[in-house]
């Protein structure tokens, strides 16, 4: 079951098509949305996903789920732009920036 554990995870977002693609950095999670806004609920709604599955396979939250790859962080470190979950009582703690 999912516990009371705080998760801070940061994500780089970029546009793909009409779609936003958002990307975990800490962890190799992938989440879209065609609508800029909606990037931090939909990026939170899959790291949710995750713990649930890896919780359900007898695992720690999140454990043994990879950083992305190295290029995402190079992205997340030059971004400008920020965006952050404003209510963290529903879900992680959710820090997306958007790529240039």
């Amino acid at each position: 079951m999912l516990n009371s554990e705080q998760f801070n995870i940061s994500a780089i977002a970029f546009k793909e098509g009409d779609a936003w693609v958002v990307q975990g950095i800490e962890y190799d999670i992938v989440a879209h949305a065609y609508d800029v806004v909606k990037l931090p609920h939909a990026f939170a709604r899959a790291v949710l996903e995750n713990i649930v599955i890896t919780e359900h396979l007898g695992r720690n939250a999140l454990e043994g789920i990879k950083p992305a790859p190295d290029h995402f962080r190079e992205m997340y470190e030059h971004a400008e732009t920020e965006m952050r979950t404003t209510r963290t009582d529903r879900g992680p703690s959710v820090v997306v920036r958007l790529a240039a």
